[in-house]
């Protein structure tokens, strides 16, 4: 895949940082939920909507992974920039227009995102040897968590609890995405005048393995998929449900300590990901990934066991450390074996297991509502919900993803 003689530091360079964009308009999310629950009136299924419409966008993944088969890696990622940027100052008008407005907005955002995330994890692999790909990819996604830590840290300036009651600045949400589209815009005309390095298709002991086979005939591949779907369960609900949980079912916490302390879920999957990238150089990933799986199944026991406490919060918030690795493990281990010439159709099918993530947090909402009260009006009383039921899902995710580090990264049948 790369050339040794090649430096690629500037074009990993560039590629983190459009790893880091990606990152926090994905983050950010975490906070909206509250934010458009408070701003529009809604109950917690439909805030849980900001999930669905952002992460329902992976659903073009494939058939971006043709058009950047098609035009490169460089073009692709400008454009990806050009709609995130377009995305996001929908925004603008979108949050005095009304939420389904909103949700078109996070709908275009997330195209972005998407052509970024499916052009860039396999470049970052591609941008050296193969022994080592599973720690630059680690490496790189640190360097997204970074924008993570930041995100709720910006989002505390949006939303706000006083007296037990949520507030939501409005103007201030404005400013951010004015902020975030012009960042978006300006990366994509400086992306014009950079020069990144093809990686072309050529075929090495791998890919001579698989010479001749469809992208769709990886079993592995295809189980890697759905790894991905059931990780990002994970790695998004955590903090879709963690603002409400402390407010409402943690006594003594307001929304202003929520947010400060969501602010050590994704320092943990920064220092994480810096960890990890030197273990991963040094053991094998998929045996990282089953101990990291069994670690947050005994956080998620002892959560459950304390949940209501104030101790309850850290377990929750130390999944991040565990959690970190994943994504780029289920990623490395789904591209193994996969030739060259399919790697980025292969990328796209990876990348549409994200769009689970709507569907999990919908019915994650459905759940957190049918513990609630109804009011006279129809609406839910939030603060009798039982948020904590949601993380009950955890349990069948972390399963599937265990089976898939034991079994199925290392099937490779041919799927007739």
């Amino acid at each position: 895949m790369g050339n040794s003689k090649t430096n690629y530091t500037v074009p990993f360079a560039i590629m983190s940082f459009l790893l880091f964009l990606l990152g926090f308009v994905t983050w950010i999310n975490n906070i909206l939920v509250p934010f458009m629950k408070t701003q529009f009136s809604i109950t917690e299924s439909q805030a849980q909507l900001v999930s669905a419409a952002f992460f329902s966008a992976y659903i073009i993944s494939i058939p971006v992974g043709g058009i950047v088969k098609k035009i490169g890696y460089k073009k692709s990622v400008i454009i990806g920039s050009v709609i995130t940027g377009i995305g996001c100052a929908i925004f603008v008008p979108a949050l005095s227009i009304g939420y389904n407005m909103v949700l078109g907005g996070l709908f275009i955002t997330a195209i972005g995102v998407v052509v970024l995330q499916v052009a860039a994890n396999p470049y970052v692999i591609a941008l050296g040897t193969p022994e080592t790909s599973a720690s630059r990819l680690t490496l790189a996604m640190a360097i997204n968590s970074s924008a993570a830590v930041l995100a709720p840290i910006i989002g505390g300036f949006i939303i706000e609890s006083s007296n037990g009651n949520i507030i939501v600045h409005e103007n201030m949400a404005k400013i951010m995405f004015i902020a975030l589209a012009g960042i978006s815009i300006l990366t994509a005309v400086i992306l014009v005048f950079m020069h990144l390095p093809a990686i072309e298709g050529e075929e090495d002991n791998a890919s001579n393995a698989g010479a001749g086979r469809s992208a769709w005939s990886f079993p592995h591949l295809i189980l890697g998929f759905l790894a991905i779907g059931m990780y990002m369960g994970l790695e998004v609900g955590v903090g879709n449900y963690f603002l409400n949980y402390v407010e409402y079912n943690v006594e003594g916490k307001t929304m202003a300590y929520a947010t400060m302390i969501l602010g050590f879920y994704p320092a943990g999957f920064f220092i994480g990901r810096l960890l990890g990238a030197g273990l991963l150089k040094k053991y094998e990933a998929s045996k990282v990934l089953l101990i990291n799986s069994f670690i947050c199944v005994a956080l998620l026991g002892v959560f459950f066991l304390t949940r209501g406490s104030s101790f309850s919060i850290w377990p929750l918030i130390a999944q991040g450390l565990f959690l970190s690795i994943m994504w780029s493990v289920l990623f490395d281990l789904s591209m193994k074996d996969i030739p060259a010439a399919a790697a980025k159709l292969g990328s796209g099918i990876i990348c549409t297991g994200v769009v689970f993530v709507g569907i999990w947090m919908f019915i994650m909402g459905k759940v957190v509502d049918a513990t609630g009260t109804v009011l006279a009006d129809g609406t839910i009383d939030a603060a009798s919900c039982n948020y904590s039921a949601a993380y009950l899902f955890f349990f069948f995710f972390y399963a599937y993803i265990i089976f898939f580090a034991l079994k199925g990264a290392k099937i490779r049948k041919q799927i007739a």
